[in-house]
């Protein structure tokens, strides 16, 4: 439902109106689905968890629980956003490694394999600090839900994928 409500944000509420508006749109719907996911998390873990329950001899509550999802889920969103800044045209690393072309093939992937290795800096340790976080609240039944976090806007991340291809073939 609030990957329905994010489409409906970024069809009928945020136009593209050009060209360059199209990136902002994108990132905007991955921004405004985990903003979202988050009350709706938190409501459904109270809701339908018990006040305390143990999972793999760790007790925890409603509210460890909404923090592991949350956790992930945010982490999920900051991941999106460092990979679209390696990744994007828009940024500084793409566009050093297309001007690094100018000057050979060697160098072309001695830049992307430095800007590749570069790029998953931040999102390892954001991994490890969603891995850390949910485990000290609920065990690996934290990280399971810090998992499913990271995977609640799926919708939404797979519709901004699909926009690419479909636009390169159009």
């Amino acid at each position: 439902i609030v990957c329905m409500l994010t489409s409906f944000w970024a069809t009928n509420l945020f136009t593209v109106k050009c060209e360059k508006d199209i990136e902002k749109a994108l990132k905007q719907q991955l921004l405004v689905s985990t903003v979202l996911m988050t009350p709706v998390v938190y409501v459904v873990s109270l809701m339908y968890l018990p006040a305390t329950f143990v999972v793999s001899g760790k007790c925890a509550s409603p509210m460890a629980a909404f923090l592991c999802v949350g956790v992930g889920l945010w982490g999920g969103c900051a991941i999106g956003f460092i990979t679209e800044y390696y990744t994007s045209f828009s940024y500084k690393p793409v566009r050093e490694i297309a001007n690094a072309c100018r000057t050979g093939a060697a160098t072309n992937i001695i830049y992307g394999l430095a800007a590749g290795y570069l790029s998953v800096i931040m999102p390892v340790f954001i991994l490890a600090f969603i891995v850390y976080g949910a485990h000290s609240l609920a065990g690996f039944y934290g990280i399971a839900l810090g998992a499913l976090g990271m995977l609640s806007t799926l919708s939404t991340c797979l519709a901004i994928d699909v926009y690419g291809p479909v636009c390169d073939n159009a």
